[in-house]
């Protein structure tokens, strides 16, 4: 299996790259996270791959960070997400924002991703939230998090919705909404909660 290329940055296109190595040319596709971090061509690149093989051809997948290729191994394994459907979620969301989407149950950030339906998003979350501390990234719960993680509910991800509305990115919401759970209590509104998510973002 090929683990891993390092060489030079012969061409990029918009889903692939070529890259010399002692004068062999592989092809990788990659995702556009990828892809909008490379150097110039002529530049040595070192990307993390994963080798599938089908009956009627070899294809080789190409990431920049450990974090993205063990997401994208990681998508491999649901049923019904292929290495396509794995590149189209790498390419709308970054690992730790998956990573909070499945372990917050957020449906609605889960089918932004093109091709991913309610369905397939609901799948993610069931087979995926016990497996996302698997991902190559910092945990936003290591020790800060985890505990006042809020429990996952449709009221926790329109609050985050409403957050964002007011200008806050996704990240800034939903780790207000983490720190704000012990104040939540049980069966909060999202009026409450956007209250209490805006004290938090309002502390810093």
């Amino acid at each position: 299996m090929i683990a891993h290329l390092r060489g030079e940055l012969v061409t990029a296109t918009a889903d692939s790259v070529v890259i010399d190595v002692a004068g062999v040319g592989y092809r990788c596709l990659v995702p556009s996270s990828t892809r909008s971090r490379l150097p110039a061509i002529g530049s040595v690149v070192h990307l993390y791959t994963s080798l599938q093989v089908r009956e009627d051809a070899l294809t080789l997948y190409g990431f920049l960070t450990p974090a993205e290729y063990d997401l994208f191994t990681l998508l491999l394994r649901v049923d019904g997400i292929g290495p396509k459907a794995a590149l189209a979620v790498l390419s709308a969301t970054d690992p730790e924002s998956f990573r909070r989407a499945v372990a917050f149950e957020d449906i609605a950030a889960l089918t932004r991703v093109p091709g991913i339906g309610k369905k397939t998003a609901q799948r993610l979350v069931l087979e995926l939230k016990e497996k996302v501390g698997s991902l190559g990234v910092a945990p936003w719960a290591q020790g800060e998090v985890p505990a006042a993680a809020p429990p996952a509910g449709d009221v926790w991800s329109e609050a985050a919705e409403a957050l964002c509305a007011l200008g806050y990115s996704r990240t800034e919401a939903v780790e207000a909404l983490a720190r704000a759970r012990a104040e939540a209590g049980d069966s909060p509104s999202v009026e409450t909660l956007v209250r209490l998510g805006l004290k938090q973002l309002f502390r810093g």
